[in-house]
């Protein structure tokens, strides 16, 4: 695929390293020459020092002839025109990195304007994760799907479970109760798309998929000894911590939020009355303990500097904080020291990185507009393809029980457009209509349309 990204920073850079490594086509453009010779040092990609909203500069980069335009500097200013001219002068698909909330709250008019495939917002992508990794504390990894209306997460089958020892056809009435399937399961490294004869044994690794309300609930049952994280403490308050504050008061949590900076503090105390937030330095020993640091169940660490937020993590496990989560934009000093779970950090440009290559994959791998999302898992080796129901489909208004699905294939969800959105987790009885959206997991990498998943 021909790329141009605009912007070789941060986000911009991991990207352009990411999809240079796939094989794309990639030119980037950036006004600073030192950073993008950088870059271009370690990439084997092609760039353009220049303002990005410049047609001269676009059209020097041969934007008409680009399959994709992503705009990603730190301006939403600079990408919002930079993507209404590219669009203009022929870019076949735009995504738009865009913060500002007065930009956030008129998507449609600016997707409209750019005819963009995504606006993406790091920082409220990256709370939202965050978010789910405290609500659901015990899980490895969490997915959202069809826009949070369904849940996919992975957990471990721990000792005690009910799901020990039984057969996957055994765990209909699981299914009926709390309408949710498994849907992967890791045995010790081997991967399985487990079907009927499949028994669970303790301490693998299953990934269960559902409608939100059905997964929340099996969670619950199954994660037994589960500590419910209600008060969580926040350690600086930039953009990221201003979109998980809102998300967890939304959601009933007690937030505290420690900023040293007294303007930050006070922006984000007026936006959030109900929030606890301190001036102070959270790397401070004595402030946390002032703050009784033992009285929390989570810490979230988003200051400014990755060596502050793994100070600061070390700390919170000193005093026996449960859950962890730190930001940390070099991986590389967790891999040198070793000194923490690299589970319990997330890497802000990698959580943008990854949602635009889901887009990239999706518009890669598609044949039309059947392919709408694709999610690969468990190093590349399971993917989870969202299709979009079209005509003259062979699986339309057909049983399930009818049609012959390929073995390494699961058809996972299935979302009724013309039923109000209602999510269902199939059965044999399942019939999937024209328009729906189809939810499909495969250890297959060829699928291209949703009538691949027949034999």
């Amino acid at each position: 695929m021909n790329i141009i990204i605009l912007g070789a920073g941060k986000v911009g850079s991991y990207l352009t390293s990411g999809l240079a490594e796939e094989g794309h086509d990639i030119l980037v453009i950036d006004h600073d020459k030192d950073v993008l010779d950088k870059l271009l040092a370690s990439n084997d990609v092609m760039g353009i020092v220049g303002d990005g909203r410049d047609p001269e500069v676009l059209m020097d980069a041969d934007v008409s002839s680009c399959d994709l335009f992503i705009a990603i500097t730190l301006s939403d200013d600079v990408n919002l025109i930079a993507s209404t001219i590219a669009k203009k002068l022929g870019a076949k698909n735009i995504i738009i990195r865009l913060r500002e909330s007065q930009y956030i709250n008129q998507k449609e008019i600016i997707e409209d304007i750019t005819s963009a495939s995504r606006i993406i917002n790091p920082e409220m992508i990256a709370a939202k994760d965050i978010q789910r990794a405290l609500k659901y504390s015990h899980a490895l990894n969490v997915e959202s799907f069809f826009r949070d209306q369904a849940i996919m997460m992975e957990l471990v089958i721990s000792e005690g479970s009910s799901l020990v020892g039984s057969k996957i056809s055994d765990l209909n009435a699981y299914s009926a109760e709390y309408h949710t399937l498994i849907g992967i399961v890791n045995n010790n490294g081997k991967v399985y798309i487990p079907h009927g004869s499949y028994v669970l044994e303790q301490g693998e690794k299953i990934y269960i998929i559902g409608a939100k309300e059905g997964a929340d609930r099996f969670y619950k049952k199954e994660v037994l000894d589960r500590i419910e994280i209600k008060n969580v403490l926040i350690i600086g308050a930039g953009a990221i911590s201003t979109h998980l504050t809102g998300l967890l008061l939304e959601r009933g949590f007690g937030v505290t939020v420690v900023e040293i900076d007294k303007k930050r503090a006070e922006e984000i105390s007026e936006k959030f009355s109900d929030a606890v937030v301190i001036n102070a330095d959270g790397s401070d020993p004595d402030v946390l303990e002032e703050v009784r640091i033992e009285n929390f169940d989570a810490m979230v660490c988003l200051t400014g500097m990755d060596e502050e937020n793994i100070l600061i993590s070390l700390l919170g496990e000193k005093y026996g904080i449960e859950k962890i989560i730190a930001k940390v934009n070099r991986t590389k000093l967790l891999k040198m020291t070793g000194i923490l779970d690299i589970d319990t950090t997330f890497t802000p440009k990698r959580v943008a990185s990854d949602v635009i290559n889901r887009i990239i994959r999706s518009k890669e791998n598609a044949r039309g507009s059947s392919i709408t999302s694709l999610y690969r898992l468990e190093d590349d080796q399971v993917e989870v393809i969202e299709f979009a129901a079209i005509e003259h489909s062979d699986i339309l208004n057909k049983k399930l029980r009818d049609l012959n699905i390929r073995e390494d294939t699961l058809i996972a969800c299935i979302k009724h457009e013309e039923r109000d959105g209602q999510i269902e987790v199939p059965n044999g009885d399942s019939m999937i209509s024209l328009g729906d959206r189809v939810l499909v997991i495969t250890t297959n990498h060829t699928f291209q349309v949703i009538d691949d998943v027949l034999e």
